[in-house]
């Protein structure tokens, strides 16, 4: 995957991930760094849905993001999933802010230690090393099996 930086070509990726309240990788996808993030969502819900069986969706109660993907799209794909989106609505939003902005940011940090736990404790997916997207994905698939066995025992 070869992201355009304007200039010149890059090689940049970027790590789409979904956890659990435990910072636990349940999804993760790689995209190239010069699209928008919010047009990886629903394959990020996607792949979730791909590995796990009707009785483990139905445990998915909530989905907490980003201000960046705030969208009538996004919101409406997770409501018709029986999910309640926690999502801060843009500053130029129009719309009611339903969302409870304490249980976002009491549950934000757990996105941001998985990248903690990736960045820190494997160094090579902190900087990615790997030309080729599929190596460097499967060195971060690793790193997450590996955070499974630090975290479980």
């Amino acid at each position: 995957m070869i992201g355009f930086d304007g200039f010149k070509r890059v090689t940049c990726t970027k790590l789409h991930v979904a956890v659990d309240g435990t910072s636990l990788p349940v999804s993760i996808v790689m995209s190239p760094a010069n699209i928008h993030d919010s047009t990886k969502f629903v394959d990020v819900m996607e792949s979730i849905s791909d590995f796990a069986d009707d009785s483990m969706m139905e445990q998915i109660v909530s989905a907490y993001a980003d201000r960046e993907y705030d969208s009538k799209p996004i919101r409406s794909y997770i409501r018709s999933r029986n999910i309640i989106p926690y999502i801060p609505f843009r500053k130029n939003s129009r719309t009611a802010d339903d969302a409870d902005k304490d249980s976002y940011s009491r549950t934000r940090f757990v996105v941001e230690r998985f990248f903690a736990w990736l960045k820190n404790g494997f160094h090579r997916t902190g900087i990615r090393c790997e030309r080729n997207a599929g190596n460097y994905l499967g060195l971060v698939s690793i790193a997450s099996f590996l955070t499974y066995c630090r975290v479980l025992r």
